[in-house]
């Protein structure tokens, strides 16, 4: 949502203070990670796969977008009342195991794989909205 609002010249909503934390794995660490499974893993085992070295508070992956997508804002918003209740505050995952049974681990550092992502979705008519009204 952060890379649709920043290219359509948008602020940037994070829900409460943003103080919650999830981590983000670029597309090629994530398909090693399933490949590696599928190949060295355990049959009827469960693998997280992920990026658990970037975790970071929402606030601050807004923040990361304004520099990113120069002249964008971050518009803090309360949480509307159909919202989900009990969100988790953090979403971290526990690779010990891919990393010791499948030899996993991850690659790309979050600022790169954002920066590679938005380019990409400069190029993607899907990353254009309606014009603000």
């Amino acid at each position: 949502m952060f890379t649709y609002e920043a290219l359509n010249g948008r602020p940037l909503p994070v829900h409460g203070d943003g103080a919650q934390t999830r981590t983000f794995c670029y597309v090629s660490d994530a398909i090693c990670g399933f490949i590696k499974t599928l190949l060295k893993g355990r049959r009827g085992e469960a693998y997280n796969i992920g990026n658990s070295d970037n975790e970071i508070a929402i606030r601050d992956l807004a923040n990361l977008y304004t520099q990113l997508v120069p002249g964008r804002t971050v518009s803090f918003i309360s949480y509307p009342d159909t919202y989900p209740a009990g969100e988790p505050q953090r979403r971290c995952p526990d690779l010990t195991k891919a990393r010791q049974e499948l030899g996993y681990c991850s690659r790309v550092a979050l600022k790169t794989g954002l920066t590679r992502f938005i380019e990409w979705a400069r190029t993607q008519g899907s990353y254009r909205g309606p014009p603000n009204a």
